[in-house]
């Protein structure tokens, strides 16, 4: 019987995995590669890129591409590329694989803490959330390696726990010391972790929690964070000092977005035109006509079922004191609570679902339990009861997901997310000089590239409010360069409003008009960019200037 159960368990997560990796192929192919998606990269082909770099052996070895993330996946991605050239594909597909070992570590944790059945519900609902799915493959955030060295951790730790293995122990807090290094926001989950054992767990704490395994777990961690740790010693605490700032500005933001999250509804109107009308182009193939079809089968659906479940579990949880089920609930959702209070008490953060994303999947953990919790207490019907509410849920997250699949398929990205980016990048050489005059296209095509196109920012010319008239000389010989390319969106695409305008307003005061080369499209037909250059106005005179 034990075999039997063990056979099925396993061709269910298989099932789930395939399914989940299945979907996130579907997806890479219909964004184009986005700027904060690559913000990793360029210190692979451009090395000066680097936020914070340790020269050692004749090399310059990138350690942080900001403040408060490190260079971890610049290391991976530079195995990668080495072997596969740059792409859509092999951007993204290492991180489906990433958050498909972290949908086994879910299964592994669930399978450990509260038996199978809640194994069952919760890859099968993370597998099918569009929101864990879509910031995990697109992985702007970057969330990926956040969601499996957090849940790696938590497994070896929970082991620990269990069996007091010091080595579990020392796994563990070196994944998390990977994952605070990956990116310092791992805070918020290991703070919100240390107050739920001490809440719930005070008595297994205490148990296991001595000078020696206190000494394994800080110099475990310490150990897999080192390289956050020595940028901090060399710059005294930037990444506190230049994050840490506390604010309530955009509460309501922030309560929607954690909502918006949980109901799969979050990134409408960011990846996709959640308002368009009318397709941009008919479905192509069978998986396109297929999501149509279901589309107008069954409706719009931008939000799936899983919010109420989730509200619902919440409000049940003091009625559940005697169940085992107890104080793991407790646990995830203390945790849970900490770490989204730290989202919303510090400015510029919370307010996009990549962070609210963090959380998961305790969500889902949570809810998890709770529908195997109401099962169980109806012995008689108990498998029935489990396999509708899992399904009901279920069958929410697919059709959520086919939502943002419809509108990818029929008129595609949005935004920084256009799939323009790949016949600017095939326009330009890698001989000429590219001013980039927006947001959102630069690290496309510097990778694209593999660091071998010769860009630089418009932007750095331009008056700013502590600077009215920077180097004018140099804005000069930049507009009046006629071997120098220039890049910038359409006027109905522009990310940052009017910087069309701004460069062409300086660029006019000094005598040079705009002459566009070539407009580029997306797979729609819409044109994003213009590649032009600067030319002389007909009969303007030499403006003369004083620095």
């Amino acid at each position: 019987m034990k075999n039997r159960d063990f056979a099925r368990s396993a061709l269910f997560l298989l099932l789930i995995s395939i399914f989940f990796a299945c979907a996130g192929v579907v997806f890479i192919r219909y964004p184009g590669l986005q700027n904060d998606e690559l913000f990793f990269a360029p210190p692979i082909f451009v090395p000066r890129t680097a936020f914070y770099s340790l020269h050692a052996f004749g090399a310059q070895i990138p350690l942080m591409v900001m403040s408060y993330t490190g260079a971890l996946k610049t290391w991976i991605y530079a195995g990668v590329f080495s072997l596969w050239d740059p792409s859509r594909w092999s951007v993204r597909i290492p991180v489906l694989i990433a958050c498909l070992a972290a949908i086994w570590f879910t299964w592994i944790w669930a399978r450990m803490v509260a038996g199978r059945r809640v194994a069952i519900a919760a890859v099968a609902l993370l597998g099918t959330d569009s929101i864990f799915l879509l910031t995990g493959v697109l992985d702007w955030g970057p969330v990926a390696l956040q969601h499996l060295l957090m849940l790696s951790g938590l497994v070896s730790v929970t082991c620990f726990a269990r069996s007091g293995s010091r080595q579990a122990l020392g796994v563990g807090f070196f994944l998390w010391g990977l994952g605070m290094w990956d990116k310092a926001l791992m805070i918020w989950l290991l703070l919100g972790f240390a107050v739920a054992v001490i809440c719930v767990y005070p008595r297994e704490l205490k148990r296991r929690l001595s000078l020696r395994t206190g000494a394994i777990a800080l110099g475990a961690f310490f150990i897999g964070a080192a390289p956050l740790v020595w940028f901090n010693i060399d710059r005294h605490g930037e990444t506190a000092t230049a994050n840490a700032t506390f604010s309530t500005d955009n509460h309501i933001m922030k309560l929607k977005v954690v909502a918006f999250s949980l109901d799969g509804s979050s990134l409408f109107s960011y990846l996709v035109d959640a308002n368009a009308s009318t397709p941009q182009r008919p479905p192509r193939g069978i998986v396109e006509r297929a999501a149509f079809t279901i589309h107008r089968g069954f409706g719009t659906h931008k939000h799936n079922w899983f919010l109420p479940a989730f509200a619902l579990a919440v409000l049940v949880l003091p009625l559940l004191r005697r169940s085992r089920f107890f104080k793991p609930m407790a646990f995830l959702l203390v945790a849970s609570l900490v770490a989204w209070l730290q989202m919303f008490l510090t400015h510029n953060a919370g307010a996009g679902a990549h962070h609210a994303v963090l959380l998961w999947p305790m969500p889902i953990l949570i809810v998890s339990m709770a529908i195997v919790a109401a099962a169980e207490a109806f012995p008689r019907y108990s498998t029935a009861i489990f396999v509708s509410i899992v399904s009901l849920l279920v069958v929410g997250n697919l059709l959520n997901e086919n939502e943002y699949l419809t509108h990818f398929a029929v008129r595609g990205g949005i935004g920084g997310w256009t799939d323009a980016i790949y016949p600017l990048s095939s326009s330009l050489d890698d001989a000429t000089w590219v001013g980039t005059v927006d947001w959102g296209y630069t690290n496309g095509l510097r990778v694209l590239h593999k660091g071998r196109l010769n860009l630089f920012n418009t932007a750095d010319y331009l008056p700013t409010p502590q600077a009215k008239s920077p180097g004018i000389e140099d804005l000069k010989e930049m507009v009046g360069s006629p071997g120098l390319l220039f890049v910038q969106h359409t006027e109905s695409k522009q990310l940052i409003p009017h910087v069309n305008d701004v460069l062409r307003a300086r660029a006019q005061e000094l005598g040079y008009t705009e002459r566009v080369e070539e407009r580029v499209a997306d797979s729609s037909g819409d044109p994003v960019f213009e590649i032009f250059r600067f030319e002389r106005q007909p009969g303007s005179a030499l403006i003369k200037t004083q620095r």
